[in-house]
C-alpha cells in the first residue's frame, strides 16, 4: 500500500477555501519551490496523521491554524492521508478501517483538529484521529497506528549521535525492527549457529574473569559498598558488559560507524559522510521491514552533502524507490522529500517531482504540463544544475545564448530592478529551444503556475542594409511580410500564461542595442576591446579612443544609425568577437553609466525593457497574454495564445 493523495485545509498555509490535494506516485515524490511555499507544511501534515518512528512528540497547536488575510484564524482544519493499492492481506487485516469507493478499497486516515476558546482566557486545540475520508469512520488503535508509521529525517540533523550507543537510540530500534534479528535475541538451538545474544553473553563472561576487572570489582566491594550496607542490606556491584538485561539493552550497546580511509585506529568523519550512513541504515529498515508502510519523509537532504554525493544520493534514492525487479525480495520505498538544492533537482526525473508554489501544488508528470514526451527527454539529458534554479525562482527569464545571460543583469540594474532582489533566475538554454524549459510551467488544467517566465528570443533577421555582410542569407526585403509574420508567430507559438515571448526588435541582441542611437558608441567601443587580447590599460586606452574616433567619423560621414549598427554588429557576426566577451565587457561600461532609470528606459530597446517588467512586477496570473506595444518591428500583437504556425521553408534557410 502507498499514499495515494494528500489533503490539508485550514491546516497553516493551507486555507479552507484553498486547500492542498496532493497526488503521489509509489514512489519517488520530489517538492520543490521557493522559501515559504509550503513544502515543510506538506510534510508535517504527513507526519500530524500518521505519527513517526523517531523521538520526535509533535501534535498540533495554535499555529498550525490558517490565518486568512484579515488576520482572523480560523477554528477548524482538516488533514487526511489517502492508501491505495491495498494487497489482499492488508485489505483483510484493516477491513474494517477501510472505504469502499466503487468496488476498490481505501484506507483514509483523518485528523481533524478544532480550537476552542478557554474559560479560563486563552485557548485550547483538540484533535481526533478517525478512518473515512471525512473522519467518520473508527478511530485508530494501536496497531494500525504502529503500521503507518512514516520514517522522518529532519534537516540539520546529528547523524553521528543517531547511531551512537546509547539509551532508546536510533540505531537500536532499527536493528531491533530488522526481520534478521528475529531469532537473535533467545539461545541457539543445541547444535545450531552462535546466536547474537549467545556472543554478547560469551563476551560478557570472560570480562567479568579477567583478572583486572575482578580487581577492580573486589576493591569496589570490600572498601566501600561492604562498609556502606545494612546487616540485612547487602550492597553487592558486579562489573561486565551489561548483557544480562534486556535484548534491547544489549542492541543499545551496539553502534554503527565508518571506517577510517586506511584502517587502523577510529578517527570522526564528516558531518556528510555521517548522514548518508544514517540514511542508508534508516532505508535497509523500510526496504526490509514487513511490518510497516515503507514510507519515507526527507527534509532538506542535501544537508552536509556536496554536489557529487547529492548526485551519487539521488541515484540510490530513485533505486530504492524503484518497483522492485522479479526475484527481488526487497520492498518498494515511497519517498517523500523537500529540496533547495539545484544539484538534486537536475538529478531526479522531472516527472517525480511538484512544484509547490503560492501554497500550490503543481505537480509536474506528463499529465499535467504542456511538456511533450520527447521534451521530457530531452530535459532528462540537458537540465544540468545551471538550469534547475528555475525551480527556485519567483520569476524566471530563459535566454539563448551567453549574450543575454552577461547583459541582462546589468540592465536590469540600470533600470532600478534588479533581479536577484526581485527573485528572478535567469536560464542560458545555449540554443533556441526556449519553449522546451517554459512548458514546464504551463498546465493542462487547473490553475497557472503564478511564476511570471519571460523568453527572450532573437528575431533572426537581417535588415536591407546587412545584405553585404550575411552573403547568401535572405535578408527583410526579401523575405517579404507573409514570411517575417510566419517566423515571428512561430516564436511565439507557445506564448500562454505565465510564459510571454519578448522578441528582439531587429536581428540580434547586440544588434539591437548598437541601433539605440544613445547606445551605439558604447556597443561600438565593447566590441572593440572584446577583439583585442590585451590586458594592458595604455592598449586598451589606445582602443577606446580609437573606436570614439571611428564612430565619430561614421557620424560625419552621415551614415544612418542602421548602417553604423552593421558596421558595429560585423565583428560579432564574423565570429572576430565572441558575443560573451562582447556582453561582459558592454556590462561594465554601462555600470559605470549615470543615466537615471527612466533615461535608461528610453535609450534601451523597448522588448528588453518589457521583458524585465514582467518579471518583476508586471505579471498578473490569469490575464490576458503580455502584448507589447507596436515598435515597428512588425511583431505579432495579439496574445500569441494557442498559435501553432510555423515558419515556411525560405525563411526557416534564412534563419
Amino acid at each position: 500500500m502507498h499514499i495515494s493523495e494528500i489533503f490539508a485545509g485550514g491546516f497553516r498555509c493551507f486555507a479552507p477555501s484553498a486547500p492542498l490535494r496532493l497526488a503521489l506516485s509509489p514512489g519517488l515524490n520530489i517538492l520543490v519551490g521557493p522559501n515559504d511555499a509550503g513544502k515543510t507544511a506538506i510534510l508535517d501534515a504527513v507526519r500530524y496523521v500518521l505519527w513517526t518512528r523517531g523521538d520526535d512528540y509533535i501534535r498540533p497547536e495554535l499555529n498550525d491554524f490558517h490565518v486568512d488575510a484579515d488576520g482572523i484564524r480560523v477554528c477548524d482544519f482538516v488533514l487526511r492521508c489517502s492508501f491505495d493499492g491495498l494487497t489482499p492481506d492488508e485489505e483483510a487485516r484493516f477491513l474494517e478501517w477501510c472505504t469502499n469507493e466503487k468496488g476498490k478499497l481505501r484506507l483514509h486516515v483523518c485528523l481533524r483538529g478544532a480550537l476552542r476558546a478557554s474559560p479560563g482566557g486563552g485557548s485550547v486545540v483538540t484533535s481526533q484521529y478517525r478512518a473515512g475520508a471525512d473522519g467518520e469512520g473508527l478511530p485508530l488503535d494501536g496497531e494500525l497506528r504502529e503500521y503507518l508509521k512514516a520514517t522522518y529525517l529532519k534537516p540539520l540533523r546529528d547523524a553521528e549521535r543517531e547511531l551512537r550507543a546509547g539509551r532508546r537510540s536510533r540505531l537500536s530500534r532499527i536493528l531491533g525492527a530488522m526481520p534478521s534479528m528475529g531469532n537473535e535475541w533467545r539461545p541457539a538451538v543445541e547444535g545450531g549457529p552462535a546466536t547474537l545474544l549467545d556472543t554478547v553473553l560469551a563476551a560478557d563472561k570472560a570480562v567479568r574473569d579477567n583478572d583486572a576487572i575482578v580487581g577492580v570489582q573486589e576493591q569496589v566491594n570490600t572498601t566501600f559498598l561492604r562498609k556502606l550496607s545494612f546487616v540485612d542490606d547487602p550492597l553487592v556491584a558486579t562489573l561486565d558488559l551489561g548483557a544480562k538485561g534486556s535484548f534491547d539493552q544489549v542492541l543499545e550497546r551496539l553502534e554503527l560507524y565508518l571506517n577510517p580511509k586506511a584502517g587502523g585506529e577510529r578517527v570522526p568523519r564528516g558531518l556528510g559522510y555521517n548522514n548518508l550512513l544514517f540514511m542508508a541504515a534508516e532505508l535497509l529498515l523500510l526496504q526490509s521491514q514487513p511490518d510497516q508502510v515503507p514510507f519515507l519523509l526527507i527534509e532538506e537532504p542535501e544537508a552536509h552533502l556536496h554536489p557529487q554525493h547529492q548526485t551519487l544520493f539521488m541515484e540510490v534514492l530513485a533505486q530504492r524507490a524503484a518497483e522492485p525487479k522479479p526475484g527481488e525480495s526487497c520492498q518498494q520505498v515511497q519517498i517523500l522529500l523537500t529540496t533547495h538544492s539545484p544539484q538534486l533537482a537536475a538529478g531526479a526525473a522531472l516527472e517525480t517531482m511538484t512544484m509547490v508554489v503560492g501554497h500550490r501544488a503543481f505537480p509536474l508528470c506528463k499529465d499535467q504540463t504542456w511538456l511533450d514526451a520527447d521534451d521530457y527527454d530531452f530535459l532528462r539529458r540537458f537540465l544540468d544544475a545551471t538550469k534547475a534554479n528555475l525551480f527556485f525562482a519567483r520569476a524566471l527569464v530563459v535566454v539563448e545564448g551567453d549574450g543575454e545571460n552577461l547583459l541582462l543583469p546589468a540592465i536590469a540594474e540600470k533600470l532600478g530592478r534588479p533581479l536577484s532582489s526581485h527573485g528572478v533566475s535567469l536560464v542560458n538554454v545555449g540554443h533556441r529551444g526556449l519553449f522546451r524549459y517554459s512548458r514546464i510551467f504551463q498546465r493542462k488544467i487547473g490553475e497557472a503556475v503564478p511564476v511570471p517566465v519571460a523568453l527572450i528570443a532573437d528575431r533572426d533577421i537581417p535588415p536591407k542594409e546587412a545584405k553585404g555582410v550575411v552573403g547568401k542569407r535572405m535578408t527583410e526585403d526579401e523575405l517579404g511580410g507573409d514570411a517575417i509574420e510566419k517566423h515571428i508567430r512561430s516564436l511565439r507559438r507557445d506564448a500562454g500564461d505565465p510564459v510571454e515571448v519578448f522578441i528582439a526588435g531587429s536581428w540580434t541582441l547586440e544588434f539591437d542595442l548598437a541601433l539605440q542611437p544613445s547606445l551605439a558608441a558604447d556597443v561600438h567601443q565593447a566590441v572593440q576591446l572584446a577583439r583585442t587580447n590585451s590586458r594592458n590599460p595604455v592598449r586598451l586606452a589606445r582602443v577606446r579612443k580609437k573606436a570614439g574616433d571611428t564612430f565619430a567619423a561614421w557620424q560625419a560621414e552621415g551614415r544612418s544609425a542602421i548602417e553604423i549598427a552593421v558596421r558595429i554588429y560585423q565583428p560579432v557576426l564574423e565570429k572576430k568577437a565572441s558575443k560573451a566577451e562582447v556582453a561582459e565587457q558592454l556590462a561594465a561600461i554601462l555600470r559605470t553609466r549615470t543615466d537615471a532609470p527612466e533615461a535608461m528606459r528610453a535609450i534601451l530597446p523597448p522588448y528588453l525593457v518589457q521583458a524585465i517588467d514582467y518579471v518583476t512586477g508586471g505579471y498578473v496570473p490569469g490575464a490576458p497574454a503580455f502584448a507589447p506595444e507596436n515598435d515597428g518591428d512588425d511583431e505579432d500583437d495579439g496574445d500569441g495564445e494557442g498559435v501553432t504556425g510555423t515558419p515556411d521553408s525560405n525563411v526557416a534557410s534564412a534563419i
